[in-house]
């Protein structure tokens, strides 16, 4: 099955796997061991449906099964053939020692039931190292099992699974449920088969007929040092034939330190495994005598030779093992397999392994390649490293967050042959130098795929495949470093897309949780991606995504909790905005910033007004928003009044998109606001509006100190190298004073510490020239991700630039500077506030 080719080296794995003895004969032999040990009772047949049979393990004698004489040990079950509609009940806070292996059969409707009675902890099921499984089904449906802990550790690793149903019927079995048990410390081979070294295995073998199940459902258990994997849903080894088993639910499970992998299903047909979270697995790989099956491979959720399984909203993080080590991945075999709204930080070797065809003896179905694979509304956070985990692994076939084993499956013929990556977050940190996209064969890989609409937020260091086959990489956002693979992208963005706590800033738990990767209103991702069909309906927050609106960039489509409607003027209509006193404005499907729309004004005297209220008295709000003018030298003004203080907007002068960002505070008693886009008198072209947000700040605190050069010296500003600037009593652009550079070569720059690591932060600050075709440049720089800076005219023009602080970085580096020129520059008005 999966990866054997990347066994250890001198480890043996045979061509076939079926070398191994039959299962459910060592089974059956063990059972028939471990109950001669027991107290005897005589086997008796269930002989009414709907009976009550109760075990206590700690009453001093055994009884006849019923709730006055419970049966005092395993063997009353193991001795019993039950019928439908049966319960098979354990004690609360007893503790019985052995395995069960009840006989009988459910009925549809009426299905067999273990579980406990009474108050108290769970009941445990002990087996005391035996080999095998501690509750174990042959051939047996309509079972629902729950409520008891199950136990079989020992010093040594043998085949030993918590429950495991197996069917070697010939045909197919239905409905097999377990639930709300506590699983651990079984000592299974952490290299071994699955199913039958699982914490739930349920199982076909080998049969002509092909076996297989129906209706199997693993849900709210949890899982706790289980070797190998927690839940495994499989044959008994490859080569079991084309059926495949149908109804599948795998969901709501906690796993934790799985020897190996997590979950994994192979020969299903429409699989959903949901919600589930897994951590700390893989590390353990020890296989079982040499010429059984050997695998020390392992992935947190996978499938292999499946069919349209959805992988959704589960958490897999810490996964250690060195071979392989994401935590998901679509293996060998399978079709339309959909990973969406899952959440994977930290784990050794990325968040999605991709297999390519290869062979497998006795296994047809390895050799097609996995098509319809789609991946979507993901988040992925420092994946291709163990960093924060309390444990680690050491890689043998290196890590990235997508990791292709090989070229990119294409499967000839198949109406979704090219694999579908659109609308994930993926974040490294820095410091990492995790691949955004990394093969092990190379930088050069054979195949295509599809990149839509991911926000890559790469302060690492790693880089990118490419591929031979015509991929498309459109509407993506590459923020941070930007490494020399770096996808080419018309559409691409590549501004901070203001994550609201990106990195591992939460130090009680090394990594932020999903919710971290939510936007500020004032995003560049907000309606900048590409409308893309059948998307799934909802983002990994559970936001709408229209089939026929643009999208945002990343996996939140929310709008950021903007407090203004019709901020992109999406509706096509100006509503609730409302006209401003002068010529009509209007909204138009051209010269949009984002989306379809935006707003245009007339010429001279024109544009639109929104009332805000509800407002907070005495709060600072952060507006911003984005506007051009059509004609050269004229101005557009975007700004807010009636808010209890003075009108306060800036001018844009600019023929392509600038941005505004504008701080305003209520007044004491004020709860209400107007923000509006304004072209001033006296023009001659249109301007446009697009993409306003107002949002509330937590903290308005200016972290610059001296921001205005309003002490009339420089300090605690520091000359940059060159040329000396200095502070003058001119050209300021509010007070007395400004900065003043030299003409070349000359600048300011002050650190501002105290700030929050993985932080959004906004730096706004005014700047201009004194000659014409010159520029002087306002940044920021050593915060954890790369410089950036913006250029300002010959009037005074606002530079709003938003940076993210790296997890080890609590300080960022502002600045003034004139790079060359013929006459001296000035900057004025510094702030520098945390976005909350």
């Amino acid at each position: 099955m999966k990866r054997r080719r990347f066994g250890s080296p001198g480890r043996a794995v045979p061509a076939n796997p079926r070398t191994r003895q039959r299962t459910s004969k060592v089974l059956a032999l063990l059972a028939a061991v471990t109950g001669a040990l027991l107290v005897p009772v005589t086997a008796t047949n269930a002989s009414a449906a709907g009976t009550s049979y109760y075990v206590d393990c700690s009453a001093s004698s055994n009884g006849t099964g019923t709730s006055a004489s419970p049966w005092n040990s395993v063997a009353g079950v193991n001795g019993t053939t039950f019928t439908a509609g049966d319960s098979i009940l354990f004690k609360a806070g007893t503790t019985c020692t052995g395995q069960l292996t009840p006989g009988g059969s459910g009925a549809s409707g009426s299905n067999i039931s273990m579980t406990s009675y009474g108050s108290g902890a769970k009941p445990i099921i002990d087996a005391a190292g035996a080999t095998g499984a501690v509750i174990h089904l042959l051939n047996q449906q309509y079972w629902d099992i729950g409520g008891l802990e199950l136990i079989d550790n020992a010093s040594s690793p043998a085949y030993r699974s918590g429950v495991l149903a197996e069917n070697s019927s010939g045909g197919v079995l239905n409905h097999i449920r377990v639930h709300d048990m506590y699983i651990h410390n079984i000592a299974g081979y952490g290299g071994g088969w699955y199913s039958t070294n699982a914490g739930v295995g349920v199982q076909t073998d080998h049969t002509t007929p092909v076996s297989t199940w129906n209706d199997v459902v693993v849900e709210n258990n949890t899982f706790d040092h289980v070797d190998r994997i927690a839940v495994a849903v499989t044959p008994d080894a490859d080569g079991q034939g084309t059926g495949l088993t149908t109804g599948t639910v795998i969901r709501n499970n906690t796993m934790t330190y799985d020897g190996a992998d997590d979950i994994l299903v192979v020969k299903n047909d429409g699989a959903l495994i949901d919600g589930n979270k897994a951590g700390y697995g893989g590390a353990k790989s020890t296989c079982p005598p040499s010429g059984q099956y050997c695998n020390g491979a392992s992935a947190g959720i996978w499938m292999s030779g499946s069919s349209n399984t959805v992988v959704q909203n589960n958490e897999v993080y810490c996964h250690i093992n060195g071979a392989d080590g994401t935590g998901f991945d679509v293996d060998w075999g399978n079709h339309n397999t959909t990973f969406q709204y899952n959440y994977s930080h930290q784990n050794l070797g990325g968040f999605l392994l991709v297999m390519p065809p290869f062979t497998i003896a006795n296994e047809p179905t390895s050799t097609v390649p996995s098509d319809g694979t789609v991946v979507r509304y993901n988040i992925s956070e420092n994946d291709g490293s163990n960093s924060g985990c309390p444990t680690s692994g050491t890689q043998t076939h290196g890590g990235g967050v997508l990791h292709f084993v090989g070229g990119v499956p294409n499967q000839s013929g198949s109406t979704s042959a090219i694999p579908q990556f659109y609308n994930n977050t993926f974040s490294v940190r820095d410091g990492l130098s995790t691949p955004i996209l990394y093969s092990r064969s190379g930088t050069s890989i054979s195949g295509a795929l599809s990149f839509r609409n991911n926000a890559i937020f790469n302060y690492g260091s790693g880089n990118y495949f490419t591929t031979t086959g015509s991929s498309t990489y459109s509407n993506n956002l590459f923020y941070g470093n930007h490494p020399s693979r770096e996808p080419a992208d018309a559409a691409k963005v590549t501004s901070d897309p203001e994550f609201r706590n990106a990195g591992n800033t939460n130090t009680s738990s090394s990594y932020t949780g999903k919710n971290a990767y939510q936007v500020h209103p004032s995003s560049p991702v907000i309606r900048a991606g590409a409308v893309i069909a059948s998307n799934g309906g909802y983002d990994a927050y559970g936001n709408a995504v229209s089939a026929t609106a643009t999208p945002n960039i990343g996996a939140y489509n929310g709008t950021g909790g903007n407090l203004l409607s019709n901020a992109g003027f999406e509706t096509g209509s100006l509503s609730p905005w409302t006209q401003a006193s002068g010529t009509a404005s209007s909204v138009t499907a051209s010269n949009s910033r984002t989306g379809a729309d935006a707003l245009t004004t007339a010429a001279s005297g024109s544009g639109a007004n929104q009332s805000l209220t509800g407002l907070t008295p005495s709060t600072t709000y952060l507006l911003t928003g984005w506007g051009k003018v059509a004609t050269a030298g004229e101005t557009l003004a975007i700004g807010v009044k009636g808010f209890g203080g003075t009108e306060t907007y800036t001018n844009v002068a600019s023929t392509s998109y600038s941005q505004a960002a504008i701080l305003f505070t209520t007044g004491s008693s004020s709860t209400t606001a107007t923000v509006y886009c304004w072209k001033n008198a006296g023009g001659t072209g249109a301007g446009y509006c697009d993409d306003l947000a107002v949002e509330p700040l937590s903290s308005a605190t200016n972290t610059v100190t001296n921001p205005g050069f309003e002490t009339g010296a420089l300090t605690p500003w520091t000359q940059s190298t060159g040329m000396a600037s200095s502070v003058a009593a001119s050209n300021s652009r509010t007070g007395t004073y400004a900065l003043q550079t030299a003409a070349t070569a000359s600048g300011a720059i002050q650190t501002v510490t105290g700030l929050t690591s993985g932080g959004s932060y906004l730096l706004a600050a005014w700047a201009k020239v004194g000659t014409a075709g010159e520029e002087v440049a306002v940044g920021v720089k050593s915060f954890g991700g790369t410089e950036t800076y913006l250029r300002g005219s010959t009037t005074y023009t606002e530079q709003p630039i938003f940076f993210t602080t790296g997890v080890s970085n609590t300080s960022a580096s502002v600045y003034c500077y004139k790079n060359s020129g013929s006459a001296a520059g000035y900057c004025d008005d510094f702030t520098v506030v945390k976005l909350p």
